[in-house]
């Protein structure tokens, strides 16, 4: 099969637009769909349905395409390993905010090692890149997790406040208390579930969006509530107390899609992922 077919099919595939795909491979729109139509002559199965609304892959093109890939990706490896030049190729990582900068800190010093000549291109979450570091609760449908560490959360109090003032905090505790909750947070909701079930009622008067948004409350002694250890000991107006109850705690991790394949150097780093397995949470950390 001709792999310059192939590449135009990833292409269509990706952009669904015969446009976009022509322009990617840097030939005209008739000579894209003439290579399409031959690959489909080929195969004996149509690939995509045009309309109006564009180019949609068949069921026969969703089967194809992983198979294409990595048929492309093992062909371009053998040109490399006989080309004789060493390539340098980026990795490009989503970080989301409100993580522990000494883990995050640790974790860039474990791609540097692993990849000591490659580019290393970190940016938001929420923009284009090859894989997340991420909460689990916040990984999309089609991506896939592999775990980091996990934060434990701790309740946390302005040192003012009267419940700072215990030696620990019981469930009971909490009932009738300014309670800030961050609505994006599942253990907020857990906590609060958890305490109606049993009949409390914590006065939930302010609502952050962020974590750090939080934490601003409490420096104003506006209420109490959970917090990710290493935001809760980073101010000394806020004092981290026992908390009787639910242990509550977050997961950090490595997501990426399920519906492409994984860059060599992405692989090499899920296969380092995988092997350290339950001593992750120790290596992160200074």
């Amino acid at each position: 099969m001709d792999l310059k077919l192939l590449r135009q099919f990833v292409a269509v595939y990706e952009e669904k637009n015969m446009t976009r795909a022509a322009s990617r491979c840097h030939i005209s729109q008739p000579a894209l769909s003439n290579g399409i139509r031959h690959l489909e002559e080929d195969l004996g199965q149509v690939l995509f349905e045009r309309t109006r609304s564009g180019t949609h892959p068949t069921r026969t093109a969703e089967q194809l395409y992983p198979v294409a890939l990595r048929s492309l990706r093992d062909f371009d490896q053998i040109s490399e390993l006989f080309s004789g030049a060493s390539t340098s190729l980026p990795l490009t990582l989503g970080i989301m905010p409100e993580l522990p900068q000494r883990q995050i800190a640790a974790f860039y010093q474990t791609l540097r090692s692993l990849f000591p000549d490659n580019p290393l291109t970190l940016v938001s979450h929420d923009q284009p890149c090859e894989a997340r570091v991420i909460l689990d609760v916040m990984k999309d449908s089609d991506e896939l997790f592999q775990p980091l560490w996990s934060e434990p959360y701790m309740f946390t109090a302005h040192r003012d406040h009267p419940l700072a003032q215990l030696e620990s905090v019981q469930t009971s505790d909490l009932d009738g208390q300014a309670f800030i909750v961050c609505p994006p947070c599942e253990s907020h909701h857990r906590t609060l579930g958890l305490l109606g079930q049993m009949g409390l009622k914590p006065s939930v008067t302010l609502s952050a969006a962020t974590k750090d948004m939080v934490r601003q409350l409490l420096l104003a002694n506006a209420g109490v509530s959970f917090l990710p250890q290493y935001m809760s000991e980073e101010w000394q107006e806020l004092v981290v107390r026992p908390f009787q109850g639910p242990s509550l705690s977050r997961n950090v991790g490595l997501c990426w899609s399920s519906s492409r394949l994984p860059s060599p150097e992405l692989q090499k780093l899920l296969q380092f992922l995988l092997e350290q397995g339950a001593v992750l949470t120790h290596r992160f950390e200074f």
